[in-house]
């Protein structure tokens, strides 16, 4: 895949990222992969799930934590589908309004700036949802999904891509695993997803674990962290850096240890 391919101008990224993340993204995903993406996918990923979940032109799809909307224009340049994106992060839904114009996509795509826990949208709205790796951050779990279940149209699908972990009773490992990009985060395993997917009023259809790949990407991220050192710390700070490369590295280590997975769940309202 290249821009070329797939018509749309990232180049915009590039653009307004600054130079530390440039340096990371093009270590991550180089040009060819780099779709906006904040997280451990790569556009397999993402044309796996537009398979899986049927998305075509037709698709009403919401993406809960957009980011930068890279992933969902990514979407709809390849289906022909409108999205709606949310995010709490007002420099992610600006870049994705720049995105969105610089791709030529503005008609399909709108982006809010808003709290998936309470979405602006009326019930029974889309046909299909998604998250990509950003379900860590939401502590009510239960609440997000009912919440997402109440604007999909009945039958509609909720596709989410996640962390699952068994984490260790050990307060040093999870010290080092607090807060994933800056950002508090909050772990769950698979079979309590299984639960609260339930709970929330879900009939889940599959599921599917990604392994070697998952690997792959995630110790891309810490190999940046050292690559780059000298210019994240001048952008970030050493305390932040150092933090970083620390999560990376323990993350690696509870993947190995199998104590860490990264799973797309699909599941269904009745």
């Amino acid at each position: 895949m290249n821009e070329k391919d797939i018509g749309v101008d990232y180049s915009v990224l590039h653009q307004i990222d600054s130079p530390a993340n440039r340096l990371i993204r093009d270590s991550i995903w180089g040009k060819e992969n780099d779709i906006g993406q904040q997280s451990f996918i790569t556009p397999r990923y993402l044309d796996a799930l537009i398979e899986r979940c049927g998305i075509n032109e037709s698709t009403y799809l919401y993406d809960v934590g957009t980011g930068v909307g890279g992933p969902a224009i990514y979407i709809a340049n390849q289906t022909g589908c409108s999205v709606a994106g949310v995010d709490v992060a007002e420099v992610g839904i600006e870049m994705a309004g720049k995105l969105a114009k610089a791709s030529n996509l503005r008609s399909k795509t709108e982006f809010h700036l808003a709290d998936a826990m309470n979405a602006p949208f009326e019930d029974d709205t889309f046909d299909v949802a998604i998250s990509l790796n950003v379900m860590n951050v939401f502590e009510d779990k239960v609440g997000l999904f009912k919440e997402v279940l109440r604007v999909l149209k009945p039958g509609g699908i909720w596709a989410f891509l996640s962390g699952t972990f068994d984490m260790p009773d050990d307060p040093e490992i999870n010290r080092k695993m607090a807060r994933g990009y800056l950002i508090p985060q909050y772990y769950d395993s698979l079979p309590s997803y299984r639960r609260m997917l339930k709970e929330a009023g879900f009939e889940i259809d599959e599921i599917i674990e990604y392994v070697s790949d998952f690997r792959v990407q995630n110790k891309k991220w810490g190999d940046a962290y050292k690559k780059h050192y000298d210019v994240i710390v001048e952008e970030q700070g050493k305390e932040n850096t150092d933090y970083h490369i620390e999560y990376f590295d323990t993350y690696l280590s509870l993947i190995d240890e199998g104590k860490a997975a990264n799973h797309l769940l699909i599941s269904r309202k009745p």
